[in-house]
Formats: structure tokens, C-alpha cells, sequence
């Protein structure tokens, strides 16, 4: 298959790597010019699980990267989401899938910008409820690629196109397991639920850029716990909406094929070695808050379902970093929202 992939990050370069691995042909696109130089130069030298050089073609702009694409891969952070919706707008194939890594209300703002043209070309939009591969990557060219995980839920609109679609690229991404709605991918979701708590309590050693380990030494028992009544008031407006969500252990059990019975061993035993951000400009923060916590709250006040554990977390990030994270979250409708239920 020929894949186009949107956002040269870690997730891009582990992405193409993983591809090409598998003998797809793959066309890369970012917009900084300077790491598409870099990767056009020296290619892609991935270490861990896959290893190996991989020289994907670079285009220099969204109409050359997605011609002839099959699978079109969003890897930019959420706040890109909309942007690259615009930037696609005119330009789609018929009959071409648009899968987003990872969700953060993809499905939503890529219809709300694109609308009628994914009707007319019979362009399905999927999102993912997290990540697949689990990546490092301190400099352009260079990553690894630490896991991958064994299940993802993902969910595609329209939501009824989900088994048709995930034929397609079975063979690809055989983690793959469909749910009924984006809303399931965007809000049946552990990483903010995680990232937020365990990122606030770390914040002082994440800002002097120190050396840890994020779960292993953040997730204590109290952080824990803290992380357990926000998956609930989360959980609260999902069954507003009227779906059964997961609760993040099962999640987190589900991606890992573990049975742990409780979160705190859960979270230890899946993520022993993975080290945190050294920077609070990370998309810990500034993806997961704004795209993975807010949109909580403002569902949770259309819907009359309290989250104060949540406001309060999306509150105290807005101060200490100085920005409205519910102003920088996407713009809830709830007549669309239910429209993707």
C-alpha cells in the first residue's frame, strides 16, 4: 500500500519506519522545511524493537504528499488537527482513509472542517484511542522504538464504514480493534487521564529537566488515586452520552494483554522504564489537558454532570503555565457530539 504520513515527530518517524518495514511505500511531510531536509538527507535510523535505516520520499507540500496515497497518517499533536484539516481541504482522492494517531476529537474537527467533502469523495476519517508504537526520539533521523502495543481501539466516521475500513489495512496495524463511535477514541482514552495527575505532582522536576522514571516514581498511591476520581467523573459523562466506557485499568490491562486488578500495580508493572518529559512544553500537557481533559469538563457542564477533580487539574495547569487550556480545547456542540454517538 502507498501511505502518506503528516507530521514528522517521533510518531512519524516510528510510523514510516514501521511501514516501510513491512514494504510500504511511504511519502513524508512536515512543516518545518529543516527536518525535511534532515530526513530527505539521511533517512531514518530507527534502534529496538525495528531496527534499521529507512529513506522515505519527502514532499514538500500536503497536495504532493497525499497523491496517489491510499492511507493518509495524521502524526501531528492534537492542536494540529485542524490546521492539517484545512490544509487537505480540496485536495482529497476518492476513496481514500485518513487515519489520525491518535485521536484528541480528530474524527470531530476534521469533520467539522471538511464536511461535505468527505461525503462527495467517499473519504473515511479514522482515529485511534492512543498509541501503537511506543517511541523515543531526542533529535530528527534518529529514534526508537521502544513497544508495540498489542491492542488499540479505533473508531472511524462514518461510524457504520468501521469493519470495511479496518479490512483494509488488517495486514498493517493487526492491533486494531474497532469501536462504535469517535466518541469511544476521544473519550475512552487513558493517556490524559494518566499524563495529567502524574505530570502535575512531577511538575517541578520536569521543569529542571531532571532524570526519571515518570510512572515508576509519579504514580504513587495518592497520585493514584487522584488519577481514579478523574477516570470516574470521565467515566460519568461518558454514560451521559449514553456509552459504556472502560475504566483506565481495563485499558491499560487491554493494550498490555495484562489482568492486574488494581491501578497501581497496573501502571508499574506496564510502564517500569519509561522516563519522563524534561520540558513542560510536551504534549503531556500541552495535547493532553487542552484535547484530553477539557473537552471532560465542558461535556461534563452541557451535560449537568460534575467534574470537579478535573476542573480543577485543567485549572491548575492553565495558572502554572499561564494559558487557557479550556479556550485552546476544541469547540464542543453538543448536537454534534451526539451525532457521532
Amino acid at each position: 500500500m502507498k501511505f502518506a504520513i503528516l507530521g514528522m515527530g517521533k510518531i512519524g518517524h516510528s510510523m514510516t519506519a514501521y511501514l516501510m518495514g513491512r514494504g510500504h511505500q511511504v511519502t513524508v511531510w512536515d512543516r518545518q522545511a529543516s527536518k525535511r531536509t534532515i530526513i530527505s538527507n539521511q533517512g531514518i535510523t530507527i534502534t529496538g524493537v525495528l531496527e534499521g535505516l529507512f529513506r522515505p520520499e519527502v514532499a514538500s507540500s500536503i497536495p504532493d504528499v497525499i497523491q496517489g496515497a491510499e492511507v493518509i497518517i495524521v502524526a501531528t499533536t492534537a492542536s494540529g488537527h485542524r490546521p492539517i484539516a484545512e490544509m487537505l481541504a480540496g485536495h482529497l482522492k476518492k476513496g481514500q482513509i485518513i487515519l489520525i494517531c491518535n485521536g484528541n476529537w480528530g474524527v470531530y474537527e476534521f469533520r467539522q472542517v471538511l464536511g461535505n467533502e468527505l461525503v462527495e469523495k467517499h473519504v473515511d476519517v479514522l482515529e485511534t484511542g492512543g498509541m501503537h508504537l511506543m517511541t523515543d526520539s531526542e533529535k530528527t533521523g534518529v529514534c526508537r522504538l521502544k513497544r508495540i502495543k498489542d491492542a488499540l481501539t479505533v473508531s472511524s466516521f462514518p461510524k457504520d464504514h468501521i469493519d470495511v475500513d479496518l479490512a483494509r489495512i488488517h495486514d498493517v496495524f493487526p492491533q486494531f480493534k474497532a469501536v462504535s463511535t469517535p466518541l469511544m477514541t476521544s473519550l475512552n482514552a487513558s493517556n490524559p487521564v494518566l499524563h495529567g495527575p502524574i505530570g502535575l505532582f512531577e511538575f517541578s522536576t520536569i521543569e529542571n529537566g531532571g532524570d526519571y522514571f515518570f510512572y515508576k516514581e509519579g504514580a504513587t498511591h495518592h497520585v493514584v488515586a487522584y488519577i481514579e476520581r478523574i477516570d470516574k467523573e470521565r467515566l460519568a459523562v461518558m454514560q451521559a452520552l449514553g456509552l459504556k466506557g472502560q475504566s483506565c485499568l481495563d485499558i491499560v490491562n487491554a493494550a498490555w494483554q495484562t489482568h492486574e486488578d488494581n491501578l497501581y500495580d497496573a501502571i508499574h508493572l506496564n510502564y517500569p522504564t519509561s522516563k519522563g518529559p524534561k520540558s513542560v512544553e510536551y504534549r503531556f500537557f500541552t495535547e493532553d489537558v487542552p484535547f484530553g481533559l477539557a473537552p471532560i469538563c465542558k461535556l461534563g457542564k452541557l451535560l449537568g454532570v460534575s467534574t470537579p477533580y478535573t476542573d480543577t487539574l485543567v485549572d491548575m495547569y492553565s495558572k502554572i503555565l499561564d494559558r487557557d487550556f479550556f479556550a485552546e480545547s476544541p469547540i464542543l456542540n453538543i448536537n454534534e457530539v451526539k451525532a457521532l454517538c
